[in-house]
């Protein structure tokens, strides 16, 4: 026969050593047989000879497929639907490879055919389920000095060991250490023993507790431990800052501290989700940001060109959209890269695959003319796949020429074809014509060697060329000559900008004058930030 045992980690504490003996005679007696047992890792301190341990890995792709099929068969939430979405959303699907947070995710997919917007809500069904319903549901008894601490006691705990080992950067830590935390807390709670022996005891049984019973806590190797997700890492972090230390301005300001470091993006992005009103964590922020580069006047004289470029060109979009797109422009070319415009597409400015200059010409423009100095800051002619790719998404290059077509030509060819096709809006006649000048200084395009020949003797100059035409119509091109560090905190600005954005455009809490405010305000330099100021409270 094939006999299965499931579960031997919840066994009660007084029942272990009576089963462990009944299950080694029943074993030894009718060995012919074939034994499965499963139990928890860690769970329990055990021996069973003749027996092979083996660690059940987490569910892979094909596997939690598999079970969505099954879970959503013949009902009206496709299993299609709920791949795609999990495959979509990288922190959710982490939690999808335990079988029992993948019956979570389902159950949540099949309430409203999507996850929640604020994914701190998800994530918190997650905790109840692991640290009280998983175990009430059965009946299971636990070690009885964990058992007494509430959900929210346990909640807690773990939120200040997440907390404090998150911001050292500890993503595994050493079991004494795990202890020594457990400890500080429980020698604070009502009745705690508080001899020291007794409390190293203690904290040893409640970490063995927590990674046996629910395994928020997992043993990584011999005596180092980590949380079983990163995601209940960074969800405990932002918990223990809105709940446990309940919003208080000194904890918003220390977690604002870390905006410039992108692995704490998603212990903002939850702690604003989970916060009954994130406007004061928002205002902290949208401060801290305008703080990055108030000090250089060189930035603030970049800040205000920005502003005043983004009024002097007529599209439809919002002021901050406008910003964000010259802001992420000057910068992907002051930092010699493909440009992204990340910022801009986050304030909802379409950058679409095919640009039509009939409708956007200003934007159109500004952005054919800086891939000309972007190409001449490549300092290579050839056309490798990922600037492609980027040039690509602008409509730049003609998509029947092969990738190994030299970006000059493919710049060329289109540039100067694709300005001549705009109808509705007629170029500055002197634009033009300083265009078309620099145009017939190229030499014929279909001798490939000839053309890469003079762009090598020539670009330096050529490119210089445009740059003035570009400064001189366009207001844009400039050489800004940022030092090393000025790049460093404009690109901190710019990536602490669209997280701001990323946390409004969340499902969060925040009043509508906040809200109205921080957009109002967004990438304005220091001195305008004063004149909206005095407009706002006259």
């Amino acid at each position: 026969m094939l006999i299965l045992l499931d579960g031997l980690d919840e066994v009660r504490e007084e029942d272990n050593t009576r089963v462990l003996k009944q299950i080694r005679d029943f074993s030894d007696r009718f060995r012919e047989n074939h034994f499965v047992i499963t139990c928890r890792i860690a769970a329990k301190e055990y021996t069973f000879e003749k027996f092979t341990e083996v660690e059940i890995a987490d569910f892979d792709n094909k596997q939690i497929a598999n079970f969505a099929n099954n879970w959503f068969k013949e009902k009206a939430v496709k299993p299609e639907t709920f791949i795609k979405r999990l495959q979509d959303n990288k922190r959710i699907q982490e939690l999808a490879a335990s079988p029992l947070l993948l019956t979570l995710l389902c159950l949540a997919f099949e309430e409203s055919g999507d996850f929640p917007a604020n994914r701190s809500e998800l994530y918190k069904e997650g905790l109840d389920a692991l640290l009280k319903k998983w175990d009430a549901k059965r009946g299971i008894q636990r070690e009885q000095l964990y058992k007494k601490l509430s959900v929210q006691r346990k909640e807690d705990l773990l939120s200040k060991i997440a907390l404090t080992t998150f911001e050292r950067s500890d993503y595994f830590f050493k079991q004494k250490v795990a202890e020594e935390y457990i400890t500080k807390y429980i020698r604070n709670l009502p009745d705690a023993n508080t001899d020291p022996e007794a409390l190293q005891l203690d904290s040893e049984k409640v970490l063995k507790s927590i990674e046996a019973q629910h395994g928020l806590l997992v043993e990584r190797a011999k005596g180092i431990y980590s949380f079983s997700h990163l995601t209940f890492h960074e969800y405990l972090t932002a918990r223990e800052f809105v709940v446990v230390k309940q919003s208080s301005d000194e904890a918003l300001q220390s977690l604002v501290n870390h905006i410039t470091e992108k692995r704490w993006w998603e212990v903002f992005l939850l702690a604003v989700g989970m916060s009954p009103s994130a406007d004061n964590l928002l205002q902290l922020m949208k401060q801290k940001v305008d703080a990055l580069i108030a000090t250089d006047k060189k930035l603030q004289q970049f800040l205000m060109w920005v502003k005043e470029k983004s009024i002097s060109v007529e599209v439809p979009y919002k002021p901050p959209a406008v910003m964000a797109f010259y802001l992420s422009l000057s910068l992907d070319l002051s930092r010699n890269r493909t440009l992204s415009l990340e910022l801009s597409r986050s304030l909802d400015l379409d950058i679409d695959l095919d640009i039509d200059l009939d409708i956007d010409l200003d934007i159109d423009l500004d952005l054919y003319l800086s891939l000309y100095i972007s190409l001449h800051l490549s300092r290579s002619p050839s056309l490798n796949l990922s600037l492609n790719r980027s040039l690509n998404l602008f409509g730049t290059l003609d998509r029947s020429r092969s990738l190994g077509r030299s970006l000059s030509l493919a710049l060329s060819l289109n540039l100067f074809g694709t300005l001549d096709r705009s109808r509705s809006r007629t170029l500055d006649p002197e634009l033009k014509k300083a265009l078309q000048q620099l145009r017939e200084q190229l030499p014929d395009t279909e001798d490939k060697e000839k053309f890469n020949q003079w762009w090598k003797d020539n670009s330096q100059v050529w490119i210089e060329q445009l740059r003035n035409v570009m400064i001189k119509y366009r207001n844009i091109g400039h050489d800004w000559q940022f030092t090393e560090q000025q790049k460093e905190l404009l690109q901190q600005y710019s990536d602490a900008n669209k997280l701001l954005i990323e946390c409004l455009n969340s499902d969060c809490y925040v009043s509508i004058e906040v809200r109205q405010h921080i957009e109002n305000t967004l990438l304005l330099p220091i001195a305008e930030l004063e004149n909206y100021k005095l407009k706002s409270n006259p």
